[in-house]
């Protein structure tokens, strides 16, 4: 089981990362010409064109709290604790109704922890607490290493956005100096900074290009050196300029995560369309330096094999128990090739692994950067870890085009009743070069995070005689 995660509407997260990571999100309300509308039940395009029909004042409510009640049953149900995400409390007050059916709930429910957090930010960096939270999650995290997860980003997400009027910002009230000036600054397109939940004024210019060219301009200058970037470009109502944007972000800054989102209509109704922005952390720096990782998973590999031309890159996919670590053993007497284990090289970073969030992103950045670098230099590498999720292959297959490695992609698998025998011996005895600390109930809880592999590949079953399957490999590899 693992935590469940609940947010309101006003995240603006892609519905392909809600379904992707399971969110359950309670939707704000909209309030317009005597109509009330739930935040995703009319998309974005009706709601602008009734925005801008609208002679009277349109107005937002916050979810209330038999609404989040609902929520957090719904998200307890398999769930080994519930975290609730809310948009600013300075701005709204869905986190005192959050608050209010939390209590409700931990009467009706004390067998399910649950936690709310006030992410103190706002639109898509507020998205990214969310979405920190729900990979946390993922990856097993309890509800407090969650929390940590959340509380990390949220200290570093911010926000930078133009709007094309000020009309609907004065109109809301929520951001008390754009009614002093908002009439005397016809075609000035304002941009915002929100760093957290401090709005502020950044500077005023005259067009939509020059607000851009300011935008990554402001950007390039707040961002640190050396730590991974993460974006999502916002907009309303105005997708070919944040196409562009979106553009620019991939060649000049290179982020880690780029995505592209467009503001719900409980959101938009503050901004108005036309608006432009761009929502963004950096991860913080670990205890070591990633040079420093990579190095000692270099000297552990040494000697190296002799470089191929091409090189290729060799990714196993499969639960604890699998045989990923036999196979890989096998393969290797065959052909030369950098054997990169995941079990193994965390020990050799921490020690006592804790297999917390951090120390797997730690570990794996490590890992992809030892295998980019070996694939420059022509070494041949496979890693062995479970890689369930076609986002932790994506990086493996990117770096295989860039350095034209073969790339070959094996999941191996054994029927379950197989696996449970292989971890439960693990567990009673130990075996030489066995460096996995996984049982049963980590096969169990990971069982639910397999995802399809996205290109062709491989499939070994690993309860019988493997000779065959190392053979095809071994072809793959030639080029056959």
């Amino acid at each position: 089981m693992v935590v469940a995660i609940v947010t309101d509407s006003s995240a603006c997260l892609p519905r392909e990362l809600v379904d992707r990571y399971r969110l359950t999100v309670v939707p704000h309300r909209l309030h317009l010409d005597g109509q009330t509308f739930e935040d995703g039940a009319i998309s974005p395009g009706e709601f602008y064109a009734l925005l801008q029909q609208s002679r009277g004042r349109p107005t937002t409510s916050s979810p209330s709290p038999g609404r989040f009640l609902e929520a957090f049953h719904s998200a307890a149900e398999g769930a080994s604790g519930v975290l609730c995400l809310t948009f600013s409390a300075r701005y709204s007050a869905t986190y005192s109704a959050a608050e209010n059916a939390a209590r409700q709930f931990r009467q009706e429910r004390p067998d399910v922890p649950l936690e709310v957090m006030d992410t103190r930010c706002l639109a898509m960096a507020h998205g990214f607490v969310v979405l920190a939270a729900a990979r946390a999650a993922e990856a097993g995290a309890s509800l407090p290493e969650t929390m940590r997860s959340a509380e990390s980003v949220a200290r570093e997400a911010a926000l930078i956005g133009m709007v094309d009027t000020l009309r609907y910002l004065a109109m809301s009230g929520r951001v008390p100096w754009v009614a002093h000036w908002a009439t005397s600054v016809l075609q000035i397109k304002p941009i915002m900074t929100a760093d957290g939940e401090e709005i502020r004024l950044a500077e005023r210019v005259r067009t939509r290009r020059r607000a851009l060219e300011r935008m990554m301009s402001l950007l390039r200058g707040r961002l640190k050196p050396g730590r991974p970037l993460h974006a999502a470009v916002m907009h309303a109502a105005a997708p070919e300029p944040a196409s562009e944007l979106a553009r620019r972000l991939e060649e000049e800054l290179r982020p880690a995560e780029l995505l592209l989102t467009e503001f719900t209509p409980v959101m938009g109704v503050h901004v108005g369309p036309g608006f432009l922005g761009v929502a963004y952390y950096q991860e913080p720096p670990g205890g070591d330096t990633l040079a420093e990782d990579v190095a000692r998973i270099e000297r552990e590999l040494s000697p190296l094999p002799s470089p191929s031309d091409p090189p290729a890159l060799v990714v196993l996919v499969g639960l604890p128990g699998a045989g990923k670590t036999t196979f890989a053993a096998r393969l290797a007497e065959r052909v030369p090739l950098a054997v990169l284990e995941s079990d193994r090289f965390r020990k050799l970073l921490f020690g006592q692994p804790t297999y917390s969030v951090d120390e797997s992103r730690r570990l794996f950045r490590a890992l992809h950067a030892t295998i980019d670098r070996l694939l420059a230099r022509h070494v041949s590498c496979l890693l062995d870890a479970t890689n369930l999720r076609e986002e932790h292959r994506r990086p493996l297959y990117e770096m295989a085009q860039r350095h034209g490695a073969r790339l070959v992609v094996v999941h191996l698998d054994a029927p379950a009743d197989v696996v449970r025998a292989r971890l439960s011996r693990r567990r009673q005895a130990a075996t030489p070069g066995d460096w996995s600390d996984a049982g049963p109930e980590v096969y169990e809880r990971m069982r639910e995070a397999v995802e399809p592999i996205a290109r062709p590949h491989l499939r070994v079953d690993t309860s019988g005689d493997t000779t065959a399957a190392i053979e095809e490999v071994l072809r793959a590899l030639q080029g056959g």
